[in-house]
């Protein structure tokens, strides 16, 4: 038994827990008995003060149950707390959000916290084999980090993610995408293109081409980011969407690592000479959104003859075109980093111009083009030994 202080019966000393033990009653459970709550302390003195402490929330209606405490309550509140401190965009609270709700398909979502173990959450991630690598990462983001917000607010004594090979990350059954990036003379065949005829749009896909800049990151410059002197781009913000949807120039980048210097390379510099004050690409005043733009490089590339799909999209029984819904300006971004890594750049410079947060994302990004790469390199030191 333990040894009680002062004749005061809710608290005591346990003997084996070498700890002071408090006992208070936070009104009724759901079966109708008491709903009986413990605290623990060093000393009786900050056991009692910790009781008064729960009683007084108690009377106030702010007493918080942390055995009832629900997984998407706390995941909410955290995904919350980081949009309203600005530390995310409107279009990365929305992915969380979606990122939350695709938790309803299992039972982490409205489990509580404290029923939330290694093998329950290695349980439920199977569930979510159906969806890409990337969608997988970003629930284990959302569960990892509404953990660690349990622990800072001592709703639980530690995150099971933080614990060595604890969680099993499910391997996606969709297959990987291979990086698809035009080759050298597809590339030729959309400068060609491009020269030509004078596209509305052309010196936006060019510079994306050239510099590997994301759309939104292009179509968000201004003139004051062009730096002549250096010869260098600064990538300082992107269009974004606001919590309505609207398309908006953001504040900042994609991630903290996408604010970054670009090479201003020659083959793009006259694009920005005499260009307007504020933002350098707008049509009508308003602000060009991405889908335009993904628009006109299909019928471009429609034109160059890149990508043909054999079947046509008919009207009836008229032809209205071909169909090159394979094609999308994200690949000129491919295209940048295939044709820097076929000229030798190193990865690690690659990663600071792309904008990657980690090296290890431009590795696993261009492992099929590094590969081949490191094969004709392979080649030539054969052909060489081949000489002696």
């Amino acid at each position: 038994m333990g040894k009680r202080g002062n004749g005061e019966g809710s608290i005591y000393y346990n003997e084996n827990l070498k700890r002071w033990v408090g006992q208070f009653t936070a009104g009724y459970k759901d079966n109708g008995k008491l709903n009986r709550k413990t605290v623990y302390g060093k000393t009786r003195k900050e056991v009692a003060t910790k009781i008064n402490e729960k009683q007084n929330e108690i009377n106030n209606n702010t007493f918080v149950d942390k055995s009832n405490v629900i997984f998407y309550e706390l995941a909410q509140k955290y995904i919350d707390d980081r949009y309203n401190s600005n530390i995310v965009t409107a279009t990365t609270y929305l992915s969380n959000t979606y990122a939350l709700n695709r938790l309803k398909q299992t039972n982490i979502y409205s489990a509580k916290i404290q029923d939330i173990t290694a093998d329950f959450i290695n349980k439920e991630l199977v569930k979510l084999k159906k969806y890409s690598a990337s969608v997988i990462e970003k629930e284990k983001f959302i569960i990892s980090n509404t953990l660690d917000l349990a622990v800072l607010n001592k709703l639980i004594y530690n995150n099971p993610f933080s614990i060595k090979k604890s969680i099993i990350i499910p391997k996606s059954d969709v297959p990987t995408r291979e990086v698809d990036a035009l080759t050298v003379d597809e590339q030729k065949a959309l400068v060609e293109e491009l020269k030509r005829k004078d596209y509305r749009y052309k010196e936006i896909i060019l510079i994306a081409l050239y510099s590997g800049m994301r759309i939104g990151e292009i179509l968000a410059l201004e003139d004051k980011d062009i730096d002549f002197k250096n010869n260098v781009i600064h990538v300082n913000r992107t269009l974004t969407k606001s919590e309505n949807q609207k398309i908006i120039v953001g504040t900042k980048t994609k991630t903290y690592a996408g604010k970054r210097e670009v090479p201003l390379f020659p083959q793009i510099k006259c694009y920005f000479e005499n260009v307007p004050q504020g933002l350098i690409f707008t049509y009508n005043s308003k602000i060009i959104l991405p889908v335009t733009i993904n628009s006109a490089f299909k019928r471009i590339c429609k034109n160059a003859g890149i990508r043909l799909d054999k079947y046509p999209l008919h009207r009836g029984e008229k032809i209205i075109q071909l169909n090159t819904s394979t094609v999308h300006t994200h690949m000129l971004r491919h295209t940048f980093a295939t044709r820097c890594i076929e000229a030798g750049m190193q990865a690690i410079v690659l990663q600071k111009i792309l904008g990657h947060k980690d090296i290890s994302v431009t590795l696993n990004t261009y492992t099929s083009v590094f590969n081949k790469f490191k094969q004709t390199e392979i080649e030539k030191v054969t052909n060489y030994l081949d000489t002696f």
